[in-house]
C-alpha cells in the first residue's frame, strides 16, 4: 500500500495539471528554490521554469512531503521524476490522457489492468535479466578401473 501511495501521489500531481487545490499564485523560479526543494526535484531542473505554475506548485508538494516517505517511496518519486523528465510533451500528454481514461474506469476494471501491467513489467523485467548459464554436473565419481 505505501508503494502504492507514493505512486498515486506523484500520479496525481504530474499528470493532472488542470486539478488544483487553491488559487494558484507565482510558483518560484529554479533559482528561488530552497537546496532541499531543488535536490528533490533535479531531474526537472532544466524544464523547471517553463513548467506552469500549477504544476509548479504540485511539485513543490511533492518536495515537501518527501522527507517523511520511506526510502524505498523516494526512490520511487526520484525515478518517477526522471521518467517524467525524459518524456517529451505529446509523451506527457499521451500519459495524462492515459491516467484520466483509467481513473474513469470502475474500481475492479482498474485493478484488472493494473495486475496486467503488473505481470507486463514481471515478464520484461524476466526477459532482460542475463541467462544464468547452466553447467554440466561434475563427473560421477564411479569404481576406478585398474590398468
Amino acid at each position: 500500500m505505501g508503494k502504492t501511495l507514493g505512486a498515486i501521489i506523484l500520479a496525481l500531481l504530474l499528470a493532472i495539471p488542470g486539478i488544483s487545490v487553491g488559487q494558484t499564485t507565482k510558483q518560484p523560479s529554479w533559482s528561488q528554490l530552497t537546496a532541499e526543494q531543488r535536490q528533490v526535484l533535479a531531474p526537472l531542473a532544466k524544464q523547471w521554469d517553463g513548467f506552469p505554475d500549477r504544476q509548479k506548485e504540485k511539485l513543490l508538494v511533492v518536495a515537501k512531503h518527501y522527507p517523511k516517505l520511506t526510502p524505498e517511496q523516494q526512490a520511487r518519486i526520484r525515478s518517477r521524476l526522471e521518467e517524467w523528465s525524459k518524456l517529451s510533451f505529446a509523451d506527457r500528454e499521451r500519459a495524462r490522457r492515459n491516467y484520466q481514461n483509467l481513473n474513469k474506469l470502475p474500481p475492479e476494471k482498474r485493478e484488472e489492468v493494473k495486475q496486467k501491467w503488473q505481470a507486463y513489467q514481471q515478464f520484461e523485467a524476466d526477459q532482460a535479466a542475463p541467462e544464468t548459464p547452466v553447467t554440466a554436473p561434475p563427473p560421477a565419481s564411479g569404481p576406478s578401473q585398474p590398468r
